[in-house]
């Protein structure tokens, strides 16, 4: 919730979005876990619906309590559909895909899929991980690497200046280090 708010430029934006947020953030959930059948994917269909949503909550304030709430699904929805795209592309099913693309590029720019799963099991591992973390950590290191915004960006969509954000991306960072050697990962 706190990655949202400093998107909004009035204190009653700040709580019609909160208000919003509690009356749809549970709806939002399972409509994006029907399509996506994970729940980090799902969270994460629903975190970035919400980000869409702040950005331009200036030219939806005025909708209805209906109207917001509709335009809330029709959001998480088209966001759970990219997801899918996303991550059908990135898991090919058929082995006559893989040869397509081996035929096309050459063997030299093929990813296989142990590669993909290789990858996206640390991608869950790092997510995991950041659970760990603070939130204003946590916020800093998602805006910055996952959002890939600037460090500037990022300072003033959390609200703070860019040399507090530096120094909690460098503290979010020796934290994460820090995790990671004590798991030995």
């Amino acid at each position: 919730m706190l990655l949202y708010l400093p998107l909004l430029e009035t204190e009653e934006q700040k709580n019609n979005f909160i208000e919003i947020y509690s009356r749809n953030r549970d709806k939002m959930y399972h409509i994006a876990f029907g399509y996506l059948r994970q729940r980090e994917e799902a969270e994460e269909a629903v975190q970035d619906a919400f980000l869409k949503l702040a950005d331009r909550f200036g030219r939806y304030e005025h909708l209805s309590e209906r109207e917001m709430d509709g335009l809330c699904v029709t959001v998480v929805k088209n966001t759970a559909l990219d997801q899918m795209g996303r991550l059908k592309r990135t898991f090919p099913a058929k082995e006559d895909v893989m040869e397509a693309l081996y035929q096309e590029n050459g063997a030299e720019t093929i990813v296989f899929p142990e590669e993909m799963a290789l990858k996206k099991e640390t991608a869950e591992t790092i997510r995991c991980l950041l659970k760990e973390l603070p939130v204003i950590y946590h916020d800093i290191l998602v805006l910055r690497y996952y959002y890939e915004v600037s460090t500037r960006e990022a300072a003033r969509l959390l609200g703070i200046s860019k040399k507090t954000a530096d120094i909690r991306l460098y503290r979010a960072k020796e934290r994460l280090r820090k995790i990671l050697d004590e798991k030995e990962i």
